[in-house]
């Protein structure tokens, strides 16, 4: 998506050129976004931006994940300063919070799987299970996914998202929870007309989450542009102008109630492929961080999961998609309704 590219509607790219300086940049690789300034940035305890964007260079170029890549080296950066990586362990860098040439050279490193990039190359929850120290307390993952820049102690579907993803924790699975207010007209056509209260994971948003999470994943099986379609308040187009293009370019007269079980049934056959594999309940969690310790500064300071409602969130949210509530696998009334009967004879239901 260039930003010179006439045929991308919203064209998201940055063009962003440096010359001079520890850290030039070229222009062809764009410059950081959100999640990007965020995880290479605040999360790293970093502030100049020139090396954000210098990392999120080296990012694209080697094709890494600038979530993730953050994510780990601010693990890292956070067992450094903890006493539990040292010196040794990283090659004589030192690895803290505000280095701005160690993050730039460690995302270096990752993507040549050198010294010590090559222990986080797998990321952060493969790394501690390897040098056996760091996992508890500072973990930030879910499904081996490192978690992106949205707070679940504040959204709190999203604590809801990331724990139950087939692939974890992931930001574009689900409509936030301050959708629901911004972008009523459009939910109303997914049926979801309550919006609740800020900071609520109620059975309502847990209906909420759901939803939008079906359509989002419908959204992914079209290949369409989240920041274009969707059902937030944000969007350029909504469900209804969804369905318009997708009767234009096949002819075929697709209900919004097909588009929904398109969605559903992709969600459904990627936990079964997860189940097949023995992965279910006992996976869909969080990071005891997001329990234990509260957000610290501004107004979020310390708010935090509440375990109790989060847990019933996810029985809830099990009970509405039609999964068994001990397992977290699809039932076979499910897969059968979804016309995906042969899935659950191959996982034996």
């Amino acid at each position: 998506m260039c930003i010179r590219d006439s045929a991308c509607t919203v064209r998201c790219k940055r063009v962003v050129e440096v010359k001079d300086g520890p850290y030039p940049l070229d222009p062809r690789y764009g410059g950081p976004e959100y999640e990007t300034l965020a995880m290479l940035g605040s999360c790293c305890g970093i502030g100049d931006l020139v090396a954000v964007a210098k990392a999120s260079e080296l990012c694209n170029k080697y094709g890494m994940d600038t979530i993730s890549c953050g994510g780990t080296i601010a693990w890292a950066m956070e067992c450094f300063e903890n006493g539990l990586l040292t010196l040794d362990d990283t090659g004589g860098i030192e690895l803290r919070f505000g280095n701005a040439a160690a993050m730039v050279r460690m995302v270096e490193m990752i993507a040549k799987r050198e010294g010590f990039g090559d222990l986080l190359a797998e990321g952060s929850e493969r790394a501690a299970a390897r040098i056996g120290r760091g996992t508890e307390r500072f973990l930030i993952t879910s499904k081996k996914q490192e978690a992106p820049a949205h707070m679940p102690q504040l959204k709190r579907t999203l604590a809801l998202i990331y724990a139950v993803n087939p692939f974890g924790a992931d930001h574009m699975s689900s409509s936030h929870d301050g959708s629901y207010v911004g972008g009523l007209e459009r939910m109303a056509q997914l049926s979801l007309l309550d919006p609740q209260p800020p900071l609520s994971l109620n059975t309502e948003m847990v209906r909420y989450a759901m939803l939008t999470q079906h359509f989002r994943s419908a959204m992914d099986s079209l290949s369409v542009c989240q920041f274009c379609f969707g059902v937030g308040g944000w969007e350029l187009y909504g469900p209804d102008q969804l369905l318009q293009a997708i009767r234009a370019v096949t002819g075929w007269n697709v209900s919004l109630y097909e588009l929904m079980k398109l969605g559903e049934r992709r969600l459904n056959m990627m936990r079964a492929f997860n189940a097949r594999e023995g992965i279910g309940r006992e996976a869909d969690t969080l990071p005891e961080k997001f329990f234990t310790v509260p957000l610290k500064g501004g107004p979020s300071d310390g708010y935090a999961v509440d375990r109790q409602v989060w847990e019933q969130a996810r029985e809830t949210y099990y009970a509405m998609c039609g999964w068994d509530v001990e397992t977290g696998y699809p039932t076979r009334a499910k897969l059968e309704e979804l016309g995906i009967g042969w899935v659950a004879d191959e996982l034996g239901l």
